[in-house]
């Protein structure tokens, strides 16, 4: 089985198992992208927390980019890297502000993938799977965004060799799943990554994709 195949095969049995879909409601684009930095490094708990605060504190992106730093750390501070994290959202808010003269990604909305990724990547913090998320979730692109989780599976079962960085398996990532699979095979990657195939201590025994997987076969691989 090549890793076309393999993809696919992945694929239809993490969507049995799981079925993970988008949600329905999106935020505005710049809300999504502060949410995705958020995300950074921390438990899905922690950023929600983190986020639901940020919005409660201020009433729009507005006041956000004209609070002061110290306030902006003190609201997302149960996310984590509360200090590193506030400077990244004011440092955007105000490359936005220079470029564009206003706070909204919504011409986003236009561009193409390509032009998209690098304008969000050109922003301070923004790494490629932020962008992708930002798209993914923001716009209903048809992107793979790679986190950890994604990353560590898709080596584990033999998707992507095992020195391949999150930016290149981004790419041979979206090579071997069709556009219109690669937003479920990523929440379902991620469900896997979380509840199932954890860095350490995997569960093999209620795997899916056991019976796919390098890492079981190989271990180590």
């Amino acid at each position: 089985m090549d890793r076309s195949e393999k993809a696919m095969e992945v694929d239809r049995r993490l969507d049995e198992a799981f079925g993970s879909r988008l949600p329905r409601e999106r935020r505005e684009l710049t809300d999504e992208l502060i949410h995705a930095v958020l995300s950074q490094n921390t438990s899905r708990k922690n950023y929600n927390l983190a986020y639901r605060r940020l919005m409660e504190r201020f009433p729009g992106i507005e006041e956000i980019a004209k609070a002061p730093l110290s306030e902006i750390e003190e609201a997302i501070r149960p996310g984590g890297l509360s200090r590193q994290k506030s400077k990244t959202i004011k440092e955007i808010l105000l490359a936005l502000k220079e470029e564009r003269g206003d706070y909204s990604l919504d011409f986003l909305r236009e561009s193409s993938v390509t032009e998209a990724r690098r304008f969000l990547t050109a922003l301070p913090g923004v790494g490629p799977k932020t962008a992708s998320i930002v798209l993914m979730f923001g716009i209903g692109r048809q992107v793979l965004p790679v986190d950890t989780h994604v990353l560590r599976t898709a080596k584990r079962i033999g998707l992507i060799d095992r020195k391949t960085t999150a930016e290149q398996a981004e790419a041979e990532l979206e090579d071997l799943v069709p556009p219109a699979k690669r937003p479920r095979m990523h929440l379902n990657m991620v469900h896997l990554g979380r509840e199932v195939c954890s860095a350490r201590n995997p569960r093999h025994e209620i795997c899916p994709v056991n019976m796919l997987c390098d890492y079981i076969f190989r271990p180590g691989s």
